[in-house]
């Protein structure tokens, strides 16, 4: 929803008569005015506390000057600025759009048509930044609106001129968006125009599968597949599979330049409606909500959130709405000018007051032990509790036949189901960093949610460290799916069991029993922080953490230290490890074709030097894999 303004809030900036605030982040805040000529914009201002900080009055004045050289077709264009009053401000272009995060999350992959269109006005739009001698570094679905007739890139934030060397942050930082970076990037080295492509190539997979090709369980580990592992482009369609190829070359010099991608696409037929009708659909919402909004001058300013993409089916009964403004990740009409603040998103209530859900209920149940959710095989968990065929209701956008679904394992030996537009993932035993406390209950056990999204958590451990199986269906406007897995996940919980091939993997054991307690006497009592994970913290910190990412293919550097015992370690490149910390992993075994299973030791100390630590974690590593299952 747009807020109205409050009574100390001037009506008019600049030229730019103010409607409403579309939300406020920690840096400043982004409002939507009109113009002298009818046209909206969103301007962003800083917030007042910051205005006589000399060093982020330069930043914005940078994004402004970089932002003001960017135009084009397919980029949003700044239509006003004044960075030299006492509130600085830019106003870009309100483009009525869907974020392409939100339309792949919720509507599933793109088809090859609309593929085509954004990968030809992605190429476009780079085409044109890079002309002016600017690279972009933050290329990412959540920077990419689609827009009625084509895509438009967003957000300058961290755009930087070739050759500058600007240094944006700290010595050694990585800069960027994990997932979407080059390899360049991910090493800290020189970034060129040829960066942006990469990013592009990862972006272009994303809408074509639905997952980033070189996503991974944590940052550190993204940014290894990044700098080490080939993309896996089996599922993405053959028409554009050597494109995105191409783009996910190691060497920046081997890859297309934009102008070369248009070469290839070739002239694309004129289409009214580029992407899916519901996409479009949102859209004309979109504008229809704009046009009321200055239709009665006097008319209270306020958008409603917008709706799911997808309509939900005829016959569905109709849900409470509770609208809200968040934090998050840009979106539809409020990210054309995020920059660098917190980004907005406009939403609304998901579903309502689900059927289950009863704040003054008092759980009745307990959440099985780790040691129980140990070893269960979620893939086989999960279908068997959601039955053969999903309701009507909560089936909207995938098909209602679970066994018609997409299951496959993850890193976290999790489970990952898609079918069309719709997912589903489950990790069992996992922590619960950024779930709030416990809000409702469903079949007697406690149920905590991670901020509005439609990602829930049946909770399990204590506050100190809390634990459970985390629930996401991966949307934000719809929650009915959510409800319908949880109430039958929690009706399942007391027939989970261990799967006997567990025996022998490393999901059925227990971390914090791998090395001697006793030798940690100074951090205190170690912690599960999850199934697969246990920490001693203190100034110092240890960790030993169980994981089952994707195999990387064998790199030429690659290199595997033998720390003694016949014990042989990965060693990670400096730049995925800080100075002050050590990081060991060990290669337990390969499972099957896709994954395999580690063993990573962490050591982090402000006061010790890496090779310090090191001689800390060596002798943990060969402790904990003398206590491993027998392969």
């Amino acid at each position: 929803m747009i807020e109205p303004l409050s009574t100390s809030d001037a009506p008019m900036i600049g030229r730019y008569r103010v409607r409403g605030v579309l939300g406020a982040g920690g840096m400043g805040r982004v409002v939507l005015a009109t113009g002298p000529d009818g046209r909206f914009v969103a301007i962003k201002q800083i917030h007042s506390h910051l205005l006589d900080d000399r060093e982020f009055r330069a930043r914005f004045e940078r994004e402004v000057a970089i932002s003001a050289r960017v135009s084009g077709a397919f980029t949003a264009a700044v239509v006003d600025f004044d960075t030299t009053g006492d509130t600085p401000w830019l106003a870009s272009v309100f483009i009525a759009g869907v974020g392409l995060d939100k339309a792949v999350r919720e509507l599933g992959p793109l088809p090859v048509p609309a593929l085509r269109t954004l990968a030809s006005g992605m190429a476009s739009a780079l085409h044109s930044i890079h002309s002016t001698g600017l690279v972009h570094r933050d290329l990412k679905p959540a920077n990419v609106i689609l827009a009625a007739d084509g895509p438009r890139v967003i957000d300058f934030g961290i755009a930087q001129a070739v050759g500058t060397g600007a240094a944006l942050t700290e010595v050694g930082a990585v800069v960027g968006s994990p997932a979407y970076m080059s390899p360049e990037q991910a090493n800290s080295e020189p970034i060129t125009s040829a960066s942006d492509v990469f990013s592009l190539g990862s972006l272009l997979c994303m809408a074509a599968t639905g997952t980033a090709p070189f996503a991974a369980s944590s940052a550190p580990y993204t940014l290894f597949n990044i700098v080490h592992s080939e993309p896996r482009l089996e599922q993405v369609p053959a028409p554009l599979r050597d494109l995105i190829a191409g783009c996910l070359r190691k060497d920046p010099r081997a890859r297309p330049t934009p102008a070369q991608i248009l070469d290839y696409l070739g002239v694309l037929p004129v289409q009214a409606q580029p992407w899916p009708a519901p996409v479009h659909a949102e859209i004309a919402a979109q504008t229809q909500k704009l046009v009321a909004l200055t239709s009665d001058p006097e008319a209270t300013q306020i958008i409603p959130a917008h709706t799911p993409i997808a309509s939900p089916p005829v016959g569905a009964p109709a849900e409470k709405c509770r609208t809200g403004l968040r934090p998050g990740i840009a979106a539809a009409s409020a990210v054309v000018i995020a920059g660098a603040l917190t980004a907005i998103v406009l939403r609304g209530n998901e579903s309502g007051t689900s059927p289950q859900e009863n704040p003054q209920a008092i759980p009745t149940a307990t959440l099985p032990g780790l040691d129980q959710l140990r070893g269960t095989d979620a893939c086989t968990w999960v279908p068997q509790a959601l039955g053969e065929t999903l309701p009507t209701e909560v089936a909207a956008k995938a098909s209602p036949d679970v066994s018609s679904w997409r299951w496959q394992a993850t890193s976290s030996w999790g489970c990952d189901g898609n079918s069309g537009g719709a997912r589903i993932a489950v990790e069992i035993g996992a922590a619960l960093e950024g779930f709030a406390s416990a809000q409702q209950v469903v079949n007697g056990y406690a149920i905590a949610r991670r901020g509005d999204d439609c990602a829930f958590a049946i909770e399990g451990g204590e506050q100190a460290a809390r634990w459970g199986v985390i629930v996401d269906t991966f949307a934000r406007t719809e929650c009915r799916l959510a409800d319908h897995v949880l109430a039958r996940l929690t009706a399942s919980l007391g027939e989970l069991r261990p799967d006997t091939a567990a025996q022998k993997s490393l999901s059925s054991v227990d971390p914090c029993a791998l090395v001697d307690n006793s030798a940690f006497a100074a951090l205190g009592p170690a912690v599960a922080k999850s199934a697969h994970s246990c920490e001693w913290p203190g100034y110092s910190t240890v960790r030993i953490t169980l994981s089952q990412p994707r195999q990387r293919a064998t790199s030429a550097n690659d290199k595997m230290v033998d720390i003694g015992d016949g014990v042989l370690v990965e060693e990670l490149d400096a730049g995925l490890v800080g100075l002050h910390e050590c990081r060991r992993v060990y290669r337990f075994r390969k499972v099957g074709e896709t994954f395999r299973e580690e063993v990573e030791v962490f050591v982090a100390d402000p006061n010790q030097r890496d090779d310090q630590l090191c001689a800390i974690a060596d002798p943990l590593v060969k402790q904990a894999v003398g206590r491993l299952p027998a392969r």
